[in-house]
């Protein structure tokens, strides 16, 4: 593991490989650790850098609130650094989030991008979705990331077989830094990057597992609303697809890579 200092602090990386740059952004509460399976699999073809990003993992903690423009901008000062610009952006959950940031402010630094279980906003739109970031954030406050990631777990990973996965999720959800995880949290709800994304060219892959948080009919949506996006499914896979589903994931990446080098 390196370490680069950036305007948003000290930040955790790795890199392997040569080639197309690629970034791996992990989700909330995760980190650089839960891309192993991609990062062995792409640096076979690929130079693949994998971030911790502010306030989890390695990188710099959150000792204030942040804003999603905020991560955005470690990531573009990252990019920047490297001197990767364009490169091929990857980001789960969160860190699809931040990829959608960036193609909305400062598209001329991603050549293409995937975003896999995410979204372009988190709109507290609803009294359920209010109810879920309530319930989140409170047992987080009240039972500690013990508890929450035990919970989060179970969730994620709800079969027998699973349990490993159950185990390490748990184990790397605890590992997080408290007041970071609630001010990254923070960060989410109430956040949109459109319509700016909706006049960006860059080409982009929508993955979904089959059983994420949110229906597929959600990202159907949302994708026929972008200018050159298409949708893939993964069946069998929850949210947390990269662990649950490396193989299929990992061809999925390498077909949207090849044709865009």
């Amino acid at each position: 593991m390196d370490y680069l200092n950036l305007p948003g602090g000290r930040f955790a990386y790795i890199c392997q490989g040569q080639g197309t740059p690629v970034l791996l952004l992990h989700g909330l509460g995760s980190s650089l650790l839960d891309w192993q399976p991609q990062i062995e699999y792409l640096a076979q073809s690929c130079r693949v850098y994998a971030l911790d990003l502010r306030g989890h993992g390695h990188s710099e903690p959150l000792r204030a609130p942040v804003s999603m423009a905020d991560l955005a901008a470690d990531v573009a000062d990252f990019i920047r650094a490297m001197g990767i610009q364009p490169c091929i952006l990857v980001g789960i959950s969160m860190g699809g989030m931040i990829t959608f940031q960036l193609l909305a402010e400062q598209p001329h630094l991603v050549r293409a991008a995937v975003v896999i279980n995410s979204a372009p906003s988190f709109l507290l739109d609803s009294w359920r979705v209010r109810g879920q970031v309530w319930l989140r954030l409170t047992l987080v406050r009240l039972l500690g990331l013990r508890t929450m990631g035990r919970v989060l777990a179970a969730r994620l990973f709800p079969k027998p077989e699973q349990q490993s996965l159950r185990e390490l999720l748990a184990q790397r959800i605890v590992g997080n830094d408290r007041t970071s995880y609630l001010h990254a949290m923070r960060a989410i709800p109430g956040w949109s990057a459109l319509p700016a994304v909706q006049a960006v060219d860059t080409p982009l892959l929508v993955i979904t597992g089959d059983r994420d948080y949110t229906p597929l009919a959600y990202k159907q949506a949302y994708v026929a609303q972008l200018r050159n996006a298409e949708l893939a499914v993964v069946e069998d896979s929850g949210h947390a697809t990269p662990l649950d589903q490396p193989v299929r994931l990992n061809a999925l990446l390498e077909r949207f890579i090849r044709a865009r080098r």
